[in-house]
């Protein structure tokens, strides 16, 4: 009776251990990053990047276009039907990020839903005097572009941009190192931003900010005890 009563107790110890170590685990589990697209293209000084917020309806084409300046951005909602001039189309879904190149006609980047709204951002990577983008014929339908904050640089050389997500669990944080200029975009939550002598700034999903260059980290904060947030990261390299 004796020897069964420790291996009880023995058994009821190691299940103690190990029900407290994989609460740790998950305890300590605030964030996971993983990345979406390495974007390379010609070194270019940069000057300003300008953003769009695009809501595109249901069953939307848009007009064929080019770039003047490369174009980096995250599929927030829906599915994008894409093609640049001479590649086959692909489909781009919600959660990836893409990249646009400057020069080569885009032929498509249309709704690829006849039922359901799609939503994407887009960053251009700008020099002195080039358009946000240009349409080869005038626009007959209306496009639902919602400008974002613009970034001014100072002719910073450009050549690669790395795109990240990170899943920022209920009350999870990350570490940024601001080493390059980074651009931030808010795919799901509400987080705060905590940069060494900078006051504390609040983000909702949809919303972008920028980080410049220096050697001060930065906290980004998921502010609900209850729902996930998603943060993607554009490193300019």
């Amino acid at each position: 009776m004796k020897l069964l009563t420790k291996s009880v107790q023995t058994l009821t110890l190691t299940a103690a251990i190990l029900s407290a170590t994989t609460s740790l685990a998950v305890t300590e589990a605030k964030e996971s990053t993983s990345k979406l697209l390495t974007a390379n293209f010609e070194t270019r000084q940069v000057v300003k990047i300008e953003a769009g917020d695009f809501h595109f309806v249901p069953g939307q084409i848009a007009p064929v276009h080019t770039h003047a300046a490369p174009a980096i951005g995250y599929v927030a909602k829906g599915e994008i039907l894409y093609q640049v001039e001479g590649e086959k189309p692909q489909l781009l879904r919600e959660g990836e990020a893409f990249y646009e190149p400057a020069g080569p006609r885009i032929l498509r980047f249309d709704n690829a839903s006849a039922t359901e709204e799609a939503v994407f951002i887009d960053f251009n990577l700008q020099q002195t005097g080039e358009p946000f983008i240009v349409f080869e014929k005038e626009l007959t339908e209306h496009i639902d572009r919602r400008t974002l904050p613009t970034l001014d640089l100072n002719s910073q050389s450009v050549g690669q941009v790395d795109v990240f997500v990170s899943e920022l669990e209920p009350n999870g944080n990350k570490q940024l190192n601001r080493e390059e200029v980074t651009l931030v975009y808010i795919a799901e939550g509400v987080v705060t931003v905590n940069a060494e002598g900078e006051m504390i700034k609040r983000f909702k999903a949809g919303e972008t900010f920028s980080l410049p260059s220096g050697s001060t980290s930065v906290i980004i904060d998921n502010t609900s005890a209850e729902t996930s947030a998603k943060v993607i990261a554009f490193y300019l390299r």
